[in-house]
This record gives structure tokens, sequence and C-alpha cells, in this order.
């Protein structure tokens, strides 16, 4: 008992006197000046470096040290910026501070090729701590360099590409991509003309990709060939999927054991091969998302509810949203009517209609109530 009194004691007599140390402490800071690096260094991790070096590089010396020596992670988003003053920035923030760079992101086709020169005389390879690298507007023929100079990157986890230009094939792309070592993150738009080579099937080149974004369209034939790199795949986002060139159905192979997220903006393939697509990559799915233009089959609850039940049995969020086109206002009460059944019910999904009265038909919406309640 008197042991656990003086040990009480004690804890009060140290919380004391931290509290008179901190308030000391706090009593001494009467000037911005007066707070130490490790507090600025911690104020610059949250903005970007060009703001921070626009507000302090010119107040002392000290701020000039901080910033010219910096020891903390820079952030930097040069999206829009003259010829001139990004030769000042390159000179003065970027060189001296290459070995900080955590963050970058480019917009700018010259700034990005002055970067991203020849092997001989890029610096990239010298971003050692850079782990997302954001690149908008990128022209197509410096597309291979850039990709070939982010192998050095031993960081790199997030990769957003957007490409200016329309590709005659972006096939060689997508395996430079897949061969970045630590890739966690990718988002891509890449967009290819008509001409269209089929992607040969991974056999024993995997990427370490978990999140994929596809902003570009792509078809389904594609699609199967390029899951075949990212067996650790978490989160799929796909902007448009296409129906293959040849308009056969695809057997679909590629097998997804980590999926539990996916989204498909526009969706262009039948629900025949929809079904085929689920049955090999949707089995742990929890979250999907689909947009479709009229095809009646896919507002079929009864082949809906067999396909969950059968092969996405962990399916959590269920948030559609159809486009079709229909001959009468009953015809729309019927569909809806099948999605009145105790297995929607069960799981809290609903959904509801809109439509507009044209001459010959009615194009109807028919989407989700409250998926993400």
């Amino acid at each position: 008992m008197e042991q656990t009194k003086r040990h009480r004691q004690q804890n009060s007599i140290t919380s004391n006197n931290k509290k008179k140390k901190l308030s000391n402490n706090s009593s001494s800071i009467t000037h911005l000046e007066d707070l130490p690096n490790e507090i600025f260094y911690e104020i610059f991790g949250y903005l970007d470096f060009h703001y921070v070096y626009k507000a302090f590089s010119n107040l002392n010396i000290r701020f000039q040290n901080l910033l010219n020596y910096s020891i903390h992670s820079i952030k930097l988003n040069i999206s829009s910026m003259s010829k001139s003053t990004f030769q000042y920035y390159y000179t003065h923030i970027i060189i001296p501070n290459k070995h900080c760079i955590k963050s970058l992101h480019l917009s700018n086709p010259f700034i990005i090729n002055l970067i991203f020169k020849p092997f001989s005389f890029s610096i990239i390879s010298n971003f050692i701590q850079l782990e997302t690298l954001i690149l908008n507007n990128i022209e197509k023929i410096y597309l291979t360099n850039i990709l070939k100079q982010l192998i050095s990157l031993p960081k790199l986890h997030s990769l957003v590409i957007n490409s200016v230009d329309i590709v005659r094939c972006n096939n060689k792309f997508y395996c430079q991509l897949f061969r970045l070592p630590t890739l966690k993150y990718c988002k891509f738009n890449i967009p290819e003309d008509d001409h269209y080579d089929e992607l040969p099937f991974s056999i024993n080149e995997y990427s370490s990709i978990k999140h994929l974004v596809i902003e570009n369209n792509i078809h389904l034939k594609k699609l199967d060939a390029l899951l075949s790199y990212v067996p650790q795949l978490h989160r799929l986002s796909i902007h448009q999927l296409n129906q293959s060139f040849d308009k056969e159905t695809q057997i679909f192979s590629s097998v997804l054991k980590y999926l539990t997220h996916c989204s498909i903006g526009k969706i262009s393939i039948s629900f025949d091969e929809f079904e085929l697509l689920s049955k090999n990559i949707f089995h742990h799915l929890q979250v999907l998302y689909i947009l479709k233009n009229c095809d009646e089959e896919y507002v079929n609850a009864n082949r809906w509810e067999q396909l969950i039940l059968s092969h996405i049995p962990y399916l959590k969020i269920f948030d559609i949203k159809f486009n079709i086109r229909i001959d009468n206002h009953l015809t729309v009460e019927n569909l809806m009517n099948q999605f009145n059944s105790s297995f929607w019910f069960e799981r809290q999904w609903f959904f509801t209609y809109n439509f507009r009265l044209k001459m010959f038909n009615f194009p109807v919406t028919i989407y989700s109530t409250r998926p993400y309640r």
C-alpha cells in the first residue's frame, strides 16, 4: 500500500515537472523564429514546396539554409509555369533538393522533357526518395524513355500517366509499367487508335500493383491478358470496357484471388461475357459499380441473383446504373418488381428508375438508391 502511494507521488511530481517545462518553453517562444527547425520541417511537409520556397526563401539566412539544405520530404506540384520561371526553379529548388523529393506532379511537356532527358543527362535517377509521380500531357515520343528511367527509382509506389497523344499500340507501355518493381498504385490513360494488337499473356512476369485505374478504353480480350500481369490486384477501375474486335464470346482465363473493389464506368460487353468475367475474378469482390447502356439482360434480376450467389458471394455494395429503351411503362414496372424478392431485401439493395416520354419508346434509367449507406 505504502509502495503504491509513493509511486503515485512520483508520477505526480514527474507530471508537474513536464507541465512546468512545457510552460517555460511556451512562454519563451514569442516570435516565429523561436520555433525549432524540426517544427518548420513538419509544417513544410504539409505544403507544396513551391509555395514554401516563395514564402520563406528571402526572409533571412536561417530560412534560406533550411530550404537549401532541406532534410525533410518535399512535395512538388509544377502544373503550370513559364519556361524562364522553371529554369530558376530547377536550378535553386529541384537540383539542390533532388534527394528529398517525395512527390512530383508535372504537367508542362517542356518540364517533363527537361527532367526526363536521355539517360546520360537525366536527373530522375537521383530522386531516390520519390514515392508518388504524376505526369500529365505526355507526348507519345517520350513515353518509352520515361518508363525506362522509372525502373531506377527504388521507392516509387504510386504512378499516374496521361498521354496527350493517341498511340498506335499501347501494349509495350503496359509491359513497361508492369516491370516497375515497387509500384502499388497505377493510373494511366494511354489511348490507342483502331489498330488492334493482342497483348501476350504473362508467363513469369508479374507486377506488384494492387490498385489499377485504366482511364482509356480497353477491349475485353486485352483486359484478360493485362490482368494476368497483376495477380496481387485488390482494386480495379475501368473507364470503358468494350467488346473484343472479333465479337466472339470471350473465354476469360485470368484469375484474381484478391480483388475486392471493381468499378466499370461504361460496359459494352454482353451479359454472357460479363458472367464469364465474374466467375474468374469476382469471387472475393465486395464492391461493384457498373454503368451500362441498352441491354435488357443487365436488368434481369434472376440472372443477377444466381450470379451473385454462385460467384460473387461476398458482395456488400452493388451500385448499378442501366440505361435501356422499352416499349411501355408496364414493362418497367415488371422489371422493377423482380428486384423486390427477399434476396434483395436481405442485402438492403434497393433500386428505382426514371424515364422520358418519346414517340416510339421510353428511355429508362434504372439505378441503385443509397448503395454506400
